[in-house]
C-alpha cells in the first residue's frame, strides 16, 4: 500500500512539473487569495459583517496563505493538494450556507477540476468525483428542504463570484497552456537534437564500419563465447558472412583445432587480462600462414569482463622474415666462429712469425754489426777512408734494421695485446715520460707543459705506448728550434673530449697528412731525423682499438699538433670534470 501511495505521489509530482510546478501553484494560490479577499471585502458593504455567506469564502483565505507558505518551503505538491481540496471544501460549505446549487460559487467546481489536471489523471478523477458528489448532495439536500432559507446574492455579488471563478479558471488554464507550450517546444528541440544525434551516430557507425571493413585485419567483439560483431575480413577468414557469423560460438567460428589453441587465451581475457599470441591462420584455405591475435577484455566499470574485443592481423610476412633473420643469425654465428677460428690460427702464425723475426733475424744482424765492428777495429788501419766509410754504413744499416724489427714487433704486439679497460690519468703518465726523455737527453732544455683533468678510460699499457710515441715524436721534431716547446692537454669540442700533443718543431705540409699514420711512411729523410715510420702507425692502431680517432694539423716550420679521441664513458667524463 505504501509503495502504491509513493508511486501515485511520484506521478503527481511529474505531472505538476510538466504543468509548471511552483509557478502554476503559486499563481493559483495568489489568484484564489486575491479573489477571496475582494469578495469578502465587498460583500459586507452590501449586507453587513453578520452575513453567514462570508464563512465559506473566508475559509479560503488561510488555505491560500498555507498553500503559499508550503510552496515557499519547497513543498509544491502538498501546497497544491491543500489548495485544491481547500477550495473544494470552501465552495461546498458556501453552497450549503447560501442557496445550494443556485449559489454563484458553485461554478468554482469546474475550475477546481481543471486545476487538478496539473496533478495528473488520478487526481482529476478524485477531484471530479468529489465535486460531483458535492453537487448531488447539494441537490438532494435542497430537494428535501434540508438547507437553510436561501439568501440569494444580488446580481452584482453573483457577477463578482462568477468573475472571480472565471479569473481563477482563466489564469490557471493560461498558465498551464503556456507551460505545456514551453514543454512542447523543449520536447521538439529535444527531438530535433535526438534526431541530429542519431543521424551523426549513424554517420559515425557507417564510417566505423567502412574503416573496419577496409582494414587489413579481422576485428570482432564477443559476449562471453558468443560472437556479437565481426567485420568482413574476420568473417571471410572463418568462412562466414558478416550476418551469419553473429551469434556463433567461438568453437563454431574457429573450428575444433583452432578453438583448442585459442581456448586458454580466451579464458585469460575473460578473466580480465589482455592477451597477445601468435597462432595459425583460421582459414583452411590459408594453411601455413600466421596471425597475431590481440584480445582485450570488455569491462564496464567495476564489473567482471562480459566479453572481449579481438583483432586478428596476418603477420605471415613478418613471421617469415623473423625466421629468416634467425636463420641468418645462426649462419652469421657459424661464420663468426669460423672466422674467429681462422683469426686465432692467424694470430698463432703471427706470433710464430714475430718469434722468428725476434730470434732468427736478429742473429744475422748482430753478426753483420759485430763482424763489421771487428773489421774496423782490426783492419781499419789497412783500409782507406772509403773502405771504413762502407763498414760504418753497413753497421748503421744493421742497427737501423734492428730498430725496425723492434718497431714491427711493437706494432704487432699492440695489435694482439688483450684490452684491459680501467680509469687512467694521462697527466701523471705524460709527466713520467717527460722525465724519462729529459734523463735520456739531459743536454736539451725543452719547455713541456701538461694540462690538468686529462682522465680517460682504457688500457694503461697501450695508452702509455700511445703517449710515448707522440711525445717522443714532438721531442724529436722540435730539436732544431732554439726554444722548443711541447704541450699535452685536453679540450672539449662539440661535447667530445679531445686530447692533443703540440710542438713548435719543423712541422710538415698538410698535403702529405694522409700518409702519416700508415706503416713505414715518413715525411722526413733518415738523415734529417731518425726513425722507422712505425710510431704513428702504432698510435693510430691504439686509438682505433679504443674506439677513437686521430688526426694532425701542421704547417712547415710552424710546428704540429696531433689530436686524438677515445671512446668516452660516464665515469671517465665525471673524472675529467673533477
Amino acid at each position: 500500500m505504501n509503495a502504491q501511495n509513493d508511486s501515485a505521489a511520484g506521478a503527481a509530482e511529474e505531472w505538476l512539473k510538466l504543468a509548471g510546478g511552483a509557478k502554476i501553484v503559486g499563481l493559483s494560490a495568489a489568484v484564489t487569495l486575491a479573489g477571496t479577499l475582494i469578495y469578502v471585502l465587498l460583500l459586507p458593504s452590501l449586507t453587513g459583517f453578520g452575513d453567514y455567506r462570508l464563512l465559506g469564502p473566508a475559509f479560503l483565505i488561510p488555505v491560500s496563505i498555507a498553500s503559499l507558505l508550503l510552496i515557499w518551503r519547497g513543498h509544491t505538491s502538498i501546497g497544491f493538494h491543500l489548495l485544491l481540496w481547500g477550495v473544494l471544501t470552501g465552495v461546498t460549505v458556501a453552497s450549503l450556507l447560501v442557496a445550494g446549487l443556485r449559489t454563484g460559487i458553485v461554478f468554482a467546481y469546474p475550475a477546481v477540476i481543471v486545476a487538478a489536471m496539473a496533478l495528473g489523471p488520478r487526481i482529476v478523477v478524485l477531484v471530479g468525483a468529489a465535486a460531483i458528489a458535492a453537487v448531488i448532495g447539494l441537490g438532494l439536500a435542497e430537494h428535501f428542504a434540508l438547507l437553510p432559507t436561501p439568501r440569494l446574492s444580488s446580481t452584482f455579488v453573483l457577477g463578482l463570484a462568477y468573475t472571480l471563478v472565471l479569473l481563477v479558471l482563466t489564469a490557471v488554464a493560461s498558465a498551464m497552456v503556456r507551460e505545456q507550450k514551453r514543454w512542447r517546444d523543449k520536447a521538439a528541440a529535444a527531438n530535433h537534437a535526438l534526431e541530429k544525434s542519431l543521424q551523426t551516430l549513424a554517420e559515425h557507425e557507417r564510417d566505423l564500419q567502412l574503416v573496419m571493413n577496409n582494414m587489413p585485419a579481422g576485428i570482432c567483439a564477443f559476449d562471453g563465447w558468443i560472437c556479437r560483431f565481426a567485420n568482413v575480413h574476420l568473417a571471410t577468414y572463418c568462412g562466414f558472412s558478416e550476418e551469419a557469423i553473429v551469434g556463433k560460438h567461438l568453437r563454431e567460428v574457429l573450428g575444433e583445432t583452432h578453438f583448442a589453441l585459442a581456448k586458454p587465451h580466451v579464458e585469460l581475457v575473460l578473466a580480465g587480462k589482455p592477451v597477445n599470441y601468435l597462432g595459425p591462420h583460421p582459414s583452411p584455405a590459408l594453411a601455413g600462414r600466421f596471425m597475431m591475435f590481440s584480445l582485450v577484455p570488455d569491462v564496464r566499470g567495476d564489473e567482471e569482463a562480459r566479453g572481449f574485443y579481438g583483432i586478428f592481423i596476418d603477420v605471415t610476412r613478418q613471421e617469415r622474415a623473423r625466421l629468416e633473420i634467425e636463420q641468418l643469425n645462426r649462419e652469421l654465428d657459424r661464420r663468426v666462429k669460423e672466422r674467429t677460428a681462422d683469426l686465432t690460427a692467424a694470430n698463432r702464425e703471427l706470433e710464430s712469425f714475430a718469434y722468428s723475426i725476434s730470434h732468427d733475424l736478429r742473429a744475422p744482424l748482430r753478426g753483420i754489426d759485430g763482424f763489421s765492428q771487428m773489421a774496423l777495429e782490426e783492419y781499419g788501419e789497412r783500409l782507406d777512408d772509403t773502405g771504413r766509410g762502407y763498414l760504418d754504413r753497413v753497421r748503421a744499416a744493421a742497427q737501423r734494421m734492428g730498430h725496425l724489427i723492434d718497431d714491427i714487433l711493437e706494432l704487432s704486439r699492440v695489435s694482439r695485446l688483450a684490452m684491459r679497460r680501467e680509469k687512467v690519468a694521462l697527466g701523471p703518465l705524460a709527466a713520467e715520460l717527460r722525465d724519462e726523455m729529459r734523463h735520456n737527453d739531459p743536454e736539451r732544455q725543452v719547455d713541456m707543459t701538461i694540462g690538468e683533468g686529462c682522465h680517460c678510460e682504457g688500457d694503461p699499457r697501450l695508452l702509455r705506448i700511445l703517449l710515448q710515441n707522440l711525445l717522443e715524436n714532438a721531442w724529436k721534431y722540435s730539436a732544431r728550434n732554439p726554444h722548443p716547446e711541447i704541450a699535452f692537454g685536453r679540450n672539449v669540442e662539440n661535447g667530445e673530449t679531445v686530447f692533443f700533443v703540440r710542438d713548435n718543431g719543423v712541422g710538415f705540409d698538410m698535403k702529405y697528412a694522409d700518409r702519416l699514420f700508415a706503416p713505414f711512411q715518413r715525411l722526413h729523410g733518415p738523415k734529417e731525423f731518425a726513425g722507422s715510420g712505425i710510431g704513428l702507425a702504432t698510435v693510430a692502431r691504439i686509438v682505433h682499438r679504443h674506439g677513437g680517432r686521430v688526426w694532425a694539423e701542421a704547417a712547415p716550420g710552424k710546428g704540429a699538433v696531433f689530436r686524438f679521441t677515445l671512446a668516452e664513458t660516464a665515469d671517465a667524463n665525471a673524472a675529467g670534470t673533477r
